[in-house]
């Protein structure tokens, strides 16, 4: 079984070549996608890499289009499955094994996911595979036959919830998204922040107000298009966040609404050519 892994970098530094290095050894070639709109110090020791195929964009492209461009290549390169990691995630574990023992199981598979270990939430793990909805991107194993069948992933949403409109779109036509509860992905996605509520200290993701922007639009899109209860509730989850856990919260719900305005007058793409 040949696999080929496509990872997103964007103005990266030595600490993801490491990350890296934890998953060269399972995929034959790992298309490294450079979105970075800097001059990055640490490029040689990623070349140095004996099975990386460095493709540089030259700029931000977002994600949806640097990982549309990774599959195609390793399609037309006669790769069937492909692994797709982020710059800030690295194995710890051998996932490849169990998700080779998913495929000998079941058939009509667009998409193979592990199950996430964050830094600030206790790791839920559960036995064998279930079959799920949608997952985040992260470490998943992708058929890249259903790829070109289902459409690429959807290049207008430039960042965030490409992983999850994909997976819909999969959904839609029949093919099955599992997740293993064995394969455990380290994964930080995120900074980190915590806040005391009712005497209990919370830990919470934070992101910046433009990635709030790309969420909202893209997941009250993604909940109008699929009909999709879930993704309402994530939306709605998003904005109880920015009221109880965010310092700036004008700031973030003016990005936030932004993003509501741009998805209700069909306005995608890259957040400045909107403005």
């Amino acid at each position: 079984m040949k696999i080929a892994g496509v990872v997103i970098l964007y103005n990266f530094d030595n600490n993801i070549i490491e990350n890296i290095k934890t998953y060269t050894q399972y995929c034959k070639t790992i298309y490294a996608i450079d979105n970075s709109d800097k001059k990055i110090n640490s490029l040689k020791d990623l070349k140095n890499i004996k099975n990386i195929e460095y493709i540089p964009l030259g700029e931000n492209k977002g994600i949806a289009t640097a990982l549309n461009i990774g599959i195609e290549k390793a399609l037309k390169d006669g790769y069937e499955w492909v692994l797709t990691m982020d710059q800030d995630s690295y194995l710890k574990m051998d996932i490849l094994k169990y998700y080779k023992e998913i495929l000998e199981k079941e058939e009509k598979i667009a998409v193979i996911a592990p199950n996430y270990n964050f830094d600030r939430k206790k790791l839920k793990t559960f036995m064998g595979v279930k079959q799920v909805k949608y997952v985040m991107q992260s470490a998943n194993l992708i058929n890249t036959k259903i790829w070109n069948e289902v459409g690429k992933y959807k290049e207008e949403f430039f960042i965030d919830v490409v992983d999850y409109e994909y997976c819909l779109r999969c959904n839609k036509k029949g093919y099955k998204i599992i997740q293993s509860g064995e394969a455990v992905l380290e994964h930080s996605p995120a900074i980190t922040k915590s806040k005391k509520i009712l005497g209990k200290e919370l830990k919470y993701g934070y992101c910046s107000k433009t990635r709030i922007y790309y969420q909202a639009r893209n997941l009250l899109w993604t909940a109008r298009k699929y009909k999709s209860i879930n993704m309402y509730i994530i939306l709605i989850v998003k904005w109880l966040k920015i009221l109880l856990l965010f310092d700036k919260k004008k700031e973030f719900f003016r990005a936030y609404n932004k993003g509501i305005k741009d998805c209700k007058n069909n306005r995608f793409g890259k957040e400045h050519e909107n403005a």
